[in-house]
């Protein structure tokens, strides 16, 4: 039976009253072999918090799921995260439908397989994929090309056989040799009956697919073309569950895995696909690159180059931060962000407004505007909600037009 806890990204603890010590130490051991060179936990005695990160994690029989913090129910914040990973492509399987029809609000990892065996499974109803594949057999009659060497050492006193090599038409190809093999790893992870009813007809419609081990080197070998682009969401996300697939042998095997999404890039990515829509994609240049802030007198040469998230219009501009702007009530910032859009408003001299922007909470303070002295030129600190795509977008709105 496998155990769920849910925690909020940077925020609620996991210590060994939600876990055994075992159980907290297969987590650790995991993050460090699979994620070393990234920041996800925050460790202190007997405790541990994920940062920077939200997604889902299988380790034997608990399933960690983790969610940002937008101070709503478990369910809703749920929902949030499935809302941004669709709208932002940060999967390569997209079920926003679902989650604005209200019908996803299973925990995180049934969403991910759910969405992923309804894809393969409606592609394999079309037809299986099959490619010609090379095959060598010690056959009773002549097929394709004697392979002399070959023959000779196996059939020297048999002359009724012939080894030989030939192209077949087989459905034993890369592509569902893939799909069978993340499909046996997330075959102990479906909870929902109607996912396991899905997981086993897809199984059933690789019977005849060999199961392979897939080292990182041996995806890359899945390719994609015409005859199969149909497949290309399945392949992607296949890929996925299977690089993030890591097995420990403690006297008996276990898979864990994990889809983890780094927050800061997830929620800039999300806010990038909404301003798109609120502004228009025209309006809206990313990482913009093209401004530096001082010129060097000796080389000539122009240095300190300006990276900001988002120019709107030419007018603003916007640098996404994922952190709370309110704490106990009252306003909550960095004064290096300030100085950071002081050094943008000062460099882009046809912008007007420098604003950052911040996921909305509940119970979020009235925050500052400062007048660059001078100018009439605007440093703001801004919240939109995002809950809910659609509400991204009016607050973005509302916003830009109040500029």
């Amino acid at each position: 039976m496998t155990k769920l806890v849910t925690v909020r990204e940077s925020y609620d603890w996991i210590t060994e009253n939600e876990v055994t010590q075992v159980q907290l130490e297969e987590l650790i051991r995991y993050i460090e072999e699979r994620y070393p060179n990234e920041n996800v936990l925050d460790q202190r005695y007997k405790r541990v918090r994920f940062i920077n990160f939200v997604g889902v994690i299988q380790c034997s029989d608990i399933r960690y799921e983790i969610v940002p913090k937008i101070n709503l129910s478990a369910d809703d914040e749920r929902k949030a995260l499935l809302s941004m990973l669709s709208v932002s492509n940060f999967i390569p399987i997209t079920f926003y439908e679902r989650v604005k029809n209200g019908q996803e609000t299973a925990d995180l990892l049934t969403a991910f397989l759910t969405a992923f065996l309804e894809r393969l499974l409606k592609e394999l109803k079309k037809g299986i994929y099959k490619t010609y594949e090379r095959q060598e057999e010690n056959l009773y009659v002549m097929k394709g090309k004697l392979e002399l060497s070959n023959h000779i050492r196996q059939n020297a006193f048999n002359h009724t056989r012939a080894y030989c090599s030939f192209d077949e038409l087989t459905e034993n190809n890369s592509m569902n040799q893939l799909f069978k093999a993340a499909l046996q790893i997330v075959r102990s992870s479906s909870v929902l009956h109607t996912s396991k009813l899905q997981l086993e007809r897809c199984l059933g419609y690789l019977d005849q697919v060999d199961v392979v081990n897939f080292p990182p080197h041996k995806l890359n070998e899945v390719r994609l073309n015409r005859q199969n682009e149909r497949f290309r969401d399945a392949v992607l996300f296949a890929k996925l569950i299977i690089e993030h697939a890591s097995i420990y042998n403690k006297g008996q095997q276990s898979s864990s895995f994990s889809f983890l999404f780094p927050m800061n890039l997830l929620f800039e990515k999300y806010m990038e696909v909404a301003l798109e829509a609120a502004a228009g994609a025209d309006a809206v240049i990313s990482q913009h690159a093209k401004t530096r802030l001082l010129h060097n007198k000796k080389s000539g040469q122009e240095n300190i180059l300006l990276k900001p998230d988002f120019l709107v219009n030419n007018k603003v501009i916007i640098d996404t931060k994922w952190k709370s702007a309110t704490y106990h009530g009252k306003s909550r910032y960095q004064q290096s962000d300030i100085y950071q859009m002081y050094a943008y408003v000062t460099a882009y001299k046809e912008a007007i407004r420098c604003i950052l922007l911040y996921p909305k909470q509940e119970g979020e303070a009235e925050h500052p505007v400062w007048e660059v002295v001078d100018t009439n030129k605007t440093i703001e600190m801004k919240a939109v909600r995002i809950d809910e795509f659609w509400n991204s977008v009016d607050d973005l709105k509302e916003l830009l037009n109040d500029g």
